[in-house]
């Protein structure tokens, strides 16, 4: 329930039904800082809410100039998404149903309006908001995700396709100035000047839809890090780190030089080239310093690493086209697969192989993409102990041009290779984690250690960022769905595997269980013991309540003490009563948090399908009403739910 600021818009053109309305808000959110604002009539509603921001509505469904529907569709033409709640003292099931259908959050009939029922409803409305609101931040997240992947795939792609280096790198610096939304994106590399001082050449420029020669005049090209004052910059940078700088943060040498391009803000990545500070990119913007997301920096480290590689080996470039070709447009396993394809073609080998290691401290390595002369191999693992490729785990190069067979002789897989030389490079993630590793074999000897090394190198800081990048991806989404705190299944996942099951059980003609379970008395630990016991009790209910599951059920935390378990095909209600009893026996024995000995319970509410309901909200509210009966009888019990005693609602 909200304890904090709560501004409420009720439009309402009975001024008695409004101080009815107002004085039950008043006495469900007895602690909250409320303001209210009274609208007699739709366009005083929308007045109002053109002037002000409101946490939620409470609209009388019949205005005098606007009905409740045609004002909540002219709200939401104003582009306000807040939660609007239907009172309605003659509505019928109907008028209900196409509110509800029109994007109300509510429809509550004044005759058995009170201050629980009005209280729970905001509270609920407020929530579901909040809810939505996340979830189209976690999707909003997911797709600049998106829109910054493609473009490092897009860049990444011309920087190994592109002929020439210079063209290359400006496309290159254009997709991303592009995708990240800034003003301008250039490249400067770092020199000694003659008097020994550190001194940055620009070398590409592009600049928001524009790309620049290098007749234009630059930012920083011509100046010392020591003239602008910005020594601290160049030795984050030569440590490898992301950096960023105001206008405000300059200091005066520096800002007389900047403001004149207009730009207000800077970010330094900086561009390392065989383990030595090359340059940098610095991305301009017309705005003040924006937050950057820990894997926003990871993936424009990635592209300054490709750019990096570019610039060293466009004199090579030639020579290894071929795999480029070949590899440019894939990503995730057609990447793989068609890398070491193109690998074995181009140096020539007879193998070649991209193997992730299977967790930080195992010795296993699982092989995603593997040729073996002609044919394909993938999910395979092997053990690289006493090998030469542990030293490749742990950052090092491995190269043997003729004695292979003696080395791998003792090891199970390598040793049925039957190679007589072999080479191995790390793959490398943004933060320089070792996170799986290149190789080529051959049955002949391999004459060329550096060409060899150089090319598994390149492509092997590809390979290793195309890895980051299918973890980060699988993390981000996994967060969208999961509890941060417990791990368990969040809201949004609950809803689809409810809706899955539902759908399912009508087809089937089976029954399902939603069990709504609440803590008894876990404020107490919280106020007695602090959050962090609080924290390992709920982690520790957790993985209680996991122990009592099949593996087809599904039991999700809906947020502080309450969580929810969906039972899918279920033989008869003696199930649901069987599992109720069995997790009200687990979790009642004795759990040691912070050398305290906790004696806890939980009340249960259950609903069941198609009995007490059909779909997913009414399951949901009628086990929520089933626990509230539980909590009435004492808690540390459970109850299903009882249509006789519907429309009852917690404390």
């Amino acid at each position: 329930m909200p304890n904090h600021d709560l501004r409420i818009l009720i439009a309402d053109d009975d001024e008695d039904d409004f101080i009815l309305i107002r004085e039950f808000v008043k006495d469900g959110f007895p602690s909250a800082n409320l303001h209210l604002d009274w609208a007699r009539s739709g366009r005083d509603a929308l007045s109002f809410l053109d002037s002000n921001e409101y946490s939620v509505c409470l609209f009388d469904f019949r205005l005098g100039d606007l009905n409740g529907l045609e004002l909540l569709r002219e709200v939401r033409k104003m582009g306000l998404t807040l939660p609007i709640i239907f009172l309605t003292g003659q509505g019928d099931e109907a008028t209900a149903v196409e509110a509800m259908k029109s994007g109300a959050s509510d429809y509550l009939g004044k005759a058995s309006l009170s201050g629980k029922i009005l209280s729970h409803a905001i509270s609920q409305a407020l929530e579901l908001h909040r809810e939505k609101d996340q979830r189209f931040k976690a999707e909003s997240t997911l797709d600049a995700q998106d829109i910054l992947l493609q473009a490092v795939s897009d860049a990444s792609t011309i920087l190994l396709t592109g002929k020439n280096h210079q063209d290359a790198i400006l496309e290159a610096l254009k997709i991303l100035g592009k995708a990240l939304k800034v003003d301008s994106a250039e490249i400067y590399q770092n020199m000694d000047s003659a008097n020994g001082k550190q001194k940055f050449l620009e070398c590409f420029a592009w600049r928001k839809n524009i790309s620049f020669d290098k007749d234009h005049e630059d930012i920083f090209a011509g100046t010392t890090w020591g003239s602008l004052e910005l020594d601290r910059i160049f030795l984050s940078l030569k440590e490898n780190n992301f950096t960023q700088i105001s206008m405000k943060e300059l200091l005066l040498p520096a800002s007389k030089i900047l403001p004149n391009q207009g730009i207000l803000s800077f970010t330094f990545v900086p561009i390392i080239i065989e383990e030595v500070f090359w340059g940098f990119i610095v991305f301009g913007n017309l705005q003040p310093v924006r937050q950057w997301s820990r894997n926003e920096e990871s993936l424009l480290k990635t592209v300054a690493a490709s750019i990096g590689s570019k610039i060293r080996r466009h004199d090579d470039e030639v020579a290894f086209h071929s795999i480029v070709e070949g590899t440019s447009s894939q990503l995730g396993d057609d990447f793989f697969r068609s890398l070491v394809s193109n690998l074995a073609l181009a140096l020539p080998v007879g193998k070649a192989f991209v193997s992730e290691m299977i967790g930080l401290n195992s010795s296993e390595c699982s092989i995603l993409a593997g040729w073996d002369n002609g044919e394909f191999v993938n999910n395979k693992t092997f053990n690289i102990k006493n090998t030469p490729f542990e030293e490749v785990i742990a950052g090092m190069v491995a190269f043997n041009s003729d004695s292979a067979d003696d080395i791998f002789n003792g090891n199970s897989f390598l040793g049925k290779q039957n190679v007589k030389s072999y080479a191995a490079v790390p793959c490398f993630d943004s933060h320089l984690r070792v996170n799986g590793h290149l190789s080529v074999m051959d049955k002949k000897p391999m004459l060329e250690k550096q060409r060899t090394l150089s090319v598994l190198k390149i492509f092997a800081a590809r390979a290793g960022a195309e890895l980051e990048r299918k973890r980060n991806e699988n993390l981000i989404r996994n967060m969208a769905y999961h509890d941060a705190l417990t791990g368990l299944p969040n809201r949004i996942l609950l809803n689809d595997r409810l809706q899955m099951a539902l759908a399912h059980a009508q087809r089937s003609q089976s029954l399902l269980a939603v069990l709504f379970m609440d803590f008894d008395h876990f404020k107490t630990i919280n106020d007695n013991l602090g959050h962090d016991a609080g924290d390992l009790v709920l982690k520790g209910v957790a993985a209680r309540l996991k122990k009592c599951l099949r593996g087809q059920d599904t039991v999700a935390r809906l947020g502080g003490d309450e969580f929810i378990l969906l039972l899918s095909e279920i033989n008869s209600p003696l199930d649901a009563d069987n599992l109720a009893n069995k997790i009200l026996r687990e979790i009642r024995k004795p759990m040691k948090i912070q050398e305290h000995e906790l004696n806890i319970s939980l009340s249960i509410g259950v609903a069941l399908y198609p009995r007490d309901g059909e779909t997913s909200t009414v399951l949901m509210k009628h086990a929520d009403e089933a626990l509230y009966l539980a909590k009435k009888q004492g808690k540390n019990c459970f109850q299903f739910y009882n249509s006789k005693k519907a429309g009852l609602t917690g404390p």
